[in-house]
C-alpha cells in the first residue's frame, strides 16, 4: 500500500537549507574522495555526477538529480537522469529511461535497489531509487527498519549520495543498463 504524498515544504526555507547542505556536501572530503561533481539547476535542484569506485572497469559515470520539494522534512527526491546533450526529445535532466546508458544496474541489496519503471499506486510509473534516504521510498509504502529512517536535522543529502555511492562501489554493481541491454 502506498503512503499518501505529503505536502511540499515552504520553498524558501527548503531552498535555504538545501543550498547550505549542497555547499557543505560540495566542500566535503566525501565529495573529493568520490569525485562528486555538483551542477546547481535552481535553488531546489542539483545534479551530482557519481561514478563507481573503479570507473576504469567500464568507464561509467551517472548523474543523480536531487530535489528539495520536501526537504529536509524528508530526504531529497532522487532520480538517475540523462545529461542535456543525451536526452534527445526528452527534457534536459529528465529521468533516465529503462535500459539507458545513464541508468546503473545494481543487483538488489537488502537496503538499496533501482527500479527502472516502478508502478506507483495512485497512477503512473517511474524510476525508483529505493532506499530510506530517498523521498520516493516513503511514498511507496516501504517501512524502514529501526535505525534506517530519515531523521530531519541529522541526515542531509550526503546520506542519500553516500547510499548511492555504496551501491555503486559493491560487487553487485553490474554496469550501465545500456551496456547490458544494447
Amino acid at each position: 500500500m502506498t503512503s499518501p504524498t505529503p505536502a511540499p515544504v515552504d520553498p524558501e526555507i527548503a531552498a535555504a537549507v538545501f543550498g547550505d547542505h549542497v555547499a557543505r556536501a560540495e566542500a566535503s572530503d566525501l565529495a573529493r574522495d568520490h569525485r562528486w561533481v555538483f551542477t546547481r539547476l535552481d535553488p531546489l535542484h542539483v545534479v551530482v555526477r557519481v561514478q563507481p569506485a573503479d570507473p576504469t572497469a567500464d568507464g561509467s559515470h551517472y548523474f543523480v538529480k536531487l530535489g528539495a520539494e520536501y526537504y529536509d522534512q524528508y530526504p531529497p527526491t532522487t532520480a538517475f537522469v540523462c545529461p542535456p546533450q543525451e536526452c534527445g526529445d526528452r527534457a534536459p535532466w529528465s529521468p533516465a529511461p529503462p535500459k539507458s546508458r545513464w541508468l546503473p544496474v545494481v543487483e538488489a541489496l537488502q537496503w538499496f535497489a533501482i527500479h527502472e519503471a516502478y508502478q506507483y499506486n495512485g497512477g503512473g510509473s517511474g524510476q525508483l531509487v529505493c532506499c530510506s534516504m530517498t523521498f520516493e521510498y516513503y511514498i511507496t509504502g516501504h517501512a524502514p527498519a529501526s535505525g534506517q529512517r530519515w531523521q530531519q536535522g541529522r541526515h542531509t543529502l550526503v546520506a542519500t549520495l553516500t547510499r548511492i555511492q555504496e551501491a555503486l562501489d559493491r560487487a553487485t554493481y553490474k554496469g550501465s543498463a545500456g551496456a547490458l541491454h544494447p
